[in-house]
């Protein structure tokens, strides 16, 4: 369902918090949130923005899962660019330099045999695309991963 609807975007993603959480406690992991409180208000599909961040929440507690570790998710809004900013960290062993330049790429997974098909960050990436918006990532090793989404604000739809 890609129907565009008024988003609040702290909502949406503490929602995704909520059906987390229990994989994340199991797994020994904290979930924090920085929210900007007055975030404005977009419209987007959310069914894709959740799947999004859903990888990216899933994708984070998959590189913790056996040391434990903290995920942080923050939203802020820069004014002047007109973007609502949603970053998200953990603190787990990081991702090689030689896979960031292609982890965006279909197919490309560091996931043992059977556990990942490679298309999640490829599809998250079409759809903020889609969206005007960008994703990025940055990552240290034995320090954590932070990926970056940039959203435009966008007006209702005209009907």
């Amino acid at each position: 369902d890609s129907r565009v609807l008024e988003t609040h975007i702290n909502e949406l993603i503490r929602e995704l918090i909520a059906l987390s959480e229990q994989r994340a406690k199991y797994a020994k992991i904290t979930i924090h949130t920085d929210f900007q409180n007055d975030l404005p208000v977009t419209y987007l599909s959310q069914s894709e923005m959740q799947q999004v961040l859903l990888n990216l929440i899933n994708n984070a507690i998959d590189a913790m899962e056996n040391r434990g570790g903290e995920l942080t998710i923050s939203t802020h809004f820069k004014f002047e660019e007109g973007v609502i900013v949603i970053e998200v960290s953990d603190n787990g062993p990081g991702i090689p330099e030689a896979n960031l330049s292609r982890i965006f790429e279909p197919f490309f997974t560091t996931k043992p045999v059977g556990k990942g098909t490679g298309l999640g960050l490829s599809i998250c990436y079409g759809i903020i695309q889609k969206m005007g918006g960008q994703i990025d990532v940055k990552s240290v090793i034995d320090s954590g991963t932070t990926f970056c989404i940039r959203l435009p604000v966008q007006d209702p739809p005209v009907s």
